[in-house]
């Protein structure tokens, strides 16, 4: 499990110019960290003095071959956004993620899915269905398919 919330995005633009985006759809300082990462942070809305925010990157946890019961809902998608909160408060970074999920969403940028900890899916949002949160405990992987599948770009994809 990992100790950060993530947005998927799908798009084939790069790390550089989705993090641009990102950063003037939600109001966003854009700034290069280690190894010429591209990070996004603002200002927390439950504490002004701490952040929230994060690594903009090519989705290194995408298996783009793997279909059916092996296929994840997060293998459908280029770009990962590794969300944490400077606060260190679990269950204030994953408020915060769903805050900047919901305006990502009503910006319209791209089809995106928000995951807590890689292991739950907590909504998705694509044109053609809109803003879905997801029923609590739902996996972005191959055994709750039936969920997520509306949210694949090809679900000819068995």
């Amino acid at each position: 499990m990992s100790l950060q919330e993530h947005i998927f995005i799908r798009t084939d633009q790069p790390p550089e110019a989705v993090a641009a985006r990102l950063a003037a759809a939600l109001g966003m300082k854009l700034f290069t960290g280690k190894n010429n990462g591209i990070f996004l942070s603002r200002p927390a809305q439950a504490d002004r003095t701490k952040e929230v925010g994060g690594e903009v990157s090519i989705n290194y946890l995408a298996d783009p071959l793997s279909t059916g019961e092996e296929q994840s809902l997060l293998d459908d998608y280029e770009i990962v956004w590794d969300l944490g909160y400077t606060g260190r408060e679990r269950e204030v970074q994953l408020q915060e993620a769903r805050l900047v999920f919901d305006e990502l969403a009503s910006a319209a940028l791209w089809p995106a899915a928000l995951v807590a900890g890689l292991d739950i899916l907590v909504a998705g949002w694509d044109p053609r269905r809109g803003l879905t949160w997801f029923p609590p405990g739902t996996s972005p992987d191959g055994g709750q398919r039936s969920v997520w599948e509306p949210y694949l770009r090809d679900s000819s994809r068995r």
